[in-house]
């Protein structure tokens, strides 16, 4: 019995890492990317493009581009990625936020604290309008590598040697890691926290819809480094769409508002990020704590943080303040 229920319980597990993978990739309009990626080839022998296609102007124009068939790729993302945020999101925030409301110590980062219905409303249409954008822009790029378009993904492991296979992991997330780092305190600069990143703070007890409730600007700036990769490093698409995958399950895990512990040693828990929410500049990093550790930027116990403490550092504790 022992041992059926801990099965149980690890299928369980596993059901919801998979849940939140595919509401990660479609949070940021992501999935049919990986889509592409994954299955360019097979994909292309199974829908090959007909040159007889290029016909009217307007074909011949999206095809000097190779973006044929470029409204079908954009209405079907932003379709299925709307269908699939919102499904997944929303059983999250059922079984969460209302079925077990009245229990939010055992699972709550931030226990019998929750956004006001205004605040929520707030970001569902703001994640979803960011989702969007998502959505189009990923339909966009998929349709122009389905067309045959340039990308510098390869896909046998010894294409380039193994051992420069091997060093891309490692180099791959730290590009990740730093750019998000620097890029998220950039924005916590006092003009650009109050005209921009502010929106983003706006969510004191962070759910899923947060994770990308944030300015346009913002949300296009951080895919933006994530996108140019396979258009201009050599990257294997196993690594590109692994790590990909990773960063994005974490997100949508630290702003889930739910107690979550890391799988990796160097990986915060969710904790990490929501304490980035209620204390505001601290905590600056997402998927490690090596950049805030190099800057002296991590939460600490004898400091105390506000929104209008900036810097990273925080100030002297007073007594019962935190």
């Amino acid at each position: 019995m022992g041992n059926f229920t801990e099965t149980k319980e690890n299928l369980l597990k596993l059901g919801f890492m998979c849940g939140v993978f595919v509401l990660a990739t479609a949070a940021r309009g992501d999935w049919l990317l990986v889509v592409v990626y994954l299955f360019r080839d097979y994909l292309q022998d199974l829908f090959p493009v007909s040159e007889n296609e290029a016909k009217t102007d307007h074909v011949i124009s999206l095809s000097r581009w190779r973006l044929q068939n470029l409204p079908l790729f954009i209405i079907f993302s932003v379709i299925v990625s709307f269908t699939m945020f919102w499904g997944m999101a929303w059983s999250w925030q059922w079984y969460y936020y209302i079925k077990r409301r009245d229990k939010s110590e055992e699972w709550k980062c931030q226990p019998n604290k929750f956004l006001s219905p205004k605040d929520e409303r707030h970001e569902i249409m703001l994640g979803s309008l960011n989702m969007l954008l998502g959505s189009v822009a990923s339909g966009i790029i998929s349709c122009y590598i389905m067309n045959g378009g340039h990308t510098t993904l390869y896909y046998g492991i010894l294409d380039r040697g193994l051992l420069y296979f091997l060093l891309s992991i490692p180099c791959f997330f730290l590009w990740i890691e730093v750019n998000a780092y620097y890029f998220h305190r950039l924005f916590h600069n006092p003009y650009l926290y109050k005209k921009v990143h502010k929106i983003h703070h706006r969510y004191h007890q962070p759910t899923a819809f947060s994770t990308t409730a944030m300015h346009p600007l913002e949300f296009t700036l951080h895919q933006s480094y994530l996108a140019i990769v396979p258009f201009v490093f050599p990257l294997h698409v196993g690594v590109f769409i692994t790590l990909l995958l990773y960063v994005y399950y974490y997100g949508m895990c630290d702003h889930s508002g739910i107690k979550m512990d890391a799988l990796w040693p160097w990986q915060p828990s969710s904790m990490f990020h929501d304490n980035h929410h209620r204390l505001f500049h601290v905590n600056f990093g997402f998927n490690s704590f090596l950049m805030d550790w190099l800057h002296d930027t991590l939460d600490k116990a004898d400091r105390e943080y506000g929104e209008d403490v900036f810097g990273g550092r925080g100030r002297p504790v007073k007594t019962g303040s935190r």
